[in-house]
């Protein structure tokens, strides 16, 4: 059974359960799902998952967890902005050291206020290792765009070797979008991938 079988199996299964007063989709571990990689293999998904990024034009730099608000900065630095929208958790110290700098701002808000900032700062869900694609909360966050500049941090426990292991490790009530990946070009090449080790 490929991938896409499997997630059309749990939506027929999940269709099955779902009460007639609900409309929220119950999501079911497969059976063959590890919680755990042994380093090697969770390097190697790593490995895979930066080399699907850059495939698709993404620039891709590895990080550390201490070294994030300077790696933040650094491209931010890079791509000479003025202002950022912060879309992440806990989004304001990771920002703190290129907003220190004078003539920076941090802008908080939905989708609303989009027009503002001219690049985002996002804190990344998933990521899926066999297309390079991301799944983002987009639930009261900017919108994504093609023409503004998404840095985005992912977190190395966060990147699944395939689709169907991504999927089943989120919570399917959250409001997702998936970006990135072989169909998704134009906005991959607008994504600077920061992946936290």
């Amino acid at each position: 059974m490929n991938s896409r079988e499997e997630i059309l199996r749990r939506v027929r299964d999940g269709l099955l359960d779902l009460p007639d007063d609900e409309r929220r989709v119950p999501m079911r571990r497969s059976a063959g799902a590890r919680g755990h990689l042994d380093p090697a293999e969770r390097a190697g998904v790593l490995a895979r998952f930066a080399d699907r990024l850059r495939e698709h034009g993404s620039l891709v730099r590895m990080v550390d967890l201490d070294g994030l608000p300077a790696a933040v900065a650094d491209v931010l630095y890079g791509m000479s902005v003025r202002s950022v929208r912060a879309a992440v958790e806990p989004g304001p110290a990771w920002l703190d050291h290129w907003a220190s700098a004078p003539g920076h701002e941090v802008v908080h808000g939905g989708a609303a206020e989009s027009g503002t900032g001219e690049a985002v700062v996002r804190d990344v869900v998933a990521g899926d290792a066999s297309t390079g694609s991301l799944a983002l909360e987009v639930d009261g966050g900017p919108a994504v765009s093609e023409v503004v500049p998404q840095v985005c941090v992912v977190r190395a426990d966060r990147v699944f070797g395939s689709l169907t292991d991504a999927l089943d490790r989120l919570d399917p009530r959250r409001p997702l979008v998936w970006l990135g990946g072989p169909g998704d070009a134009d906005l991959a090449r607008q994504l600077v991938v920061l992946l936290v080790e």
